[in-house]
């Protein structure tokens, strides 16, 4: 409980530390946080949904990223990224749009348009590291493994610096 605790202590002062002013606004640090899909159910299908853990962890989630003022959420078409950003996404009333995976380039243009905000990004277990990698400017992370759910990843980009928090849920 204390991890938890502690988790959301950070993302409310990541939140709230960087709500810019216009004055600040050019330096402002944009927050995207990271996570891969929950659990999914083998079902024999390239689009499975979650299974019961997955639905567990993604309510775990809701509960972890509801006081982190979010102004998006973003995920992948597939059900198992769309049912883990649900809960949080019907708890703060904001719609999941969808992104493009590995297109980097859109990943850029996501965080520019989003300048001094927080937003959360649902992907795979390929996805998550290389955008981050692109992010930071280095090959940091490596894939994750098939058995890898509960990592958060925060990424703070200012102009062309990228910090890299990561934690466990």
């Amino acid at each position: 409980m204390l991890k938890y605790r502690s988790l959301i202590l950070i993302l409310c002062f990541l939140g709230s530390a960087f709500t810019p002013s216009k004055a600040q606004e050019s330096a402002a640090a944009t927050t995207v946080i990271f996570v891969r899909h929950a659990e999914k159910a083998d079902d024999g299908t390239r689009n499975p949904p979650l299974n019961i853990y997955g639905q567990q962890r993604a309510t775990r989630l809701a509960q972890l990223l509801h006081l982190s003022n979010l102004s998006g959420i973003y995920s992948t078409p597939f059900h198992r990224t769309q049912q883990t950003a649900k809960p949080l996404a019907t708890q703060l009333g904001l719609d999941i749009q969808e992104y493009p995976p590995l297109k980097l380039e859109a990943l850029d243009e996501l965080v520019t348009a989003q300048k001094g905000k927080t937003i959360l990004i649902v992907g795979h277990s390929n996805t998550v590291p290389a955008m981050i990698n692109h992010l930071l400017g280095q090959e940091k992370l490596e894939q994750l493994t098939e058995y890898e759910y509960d990592k958060v990843f925060i990424v703070q980009v200012t102009g062309d610096q990228a910090n890299l928090l990561q934690l466990s849920y």
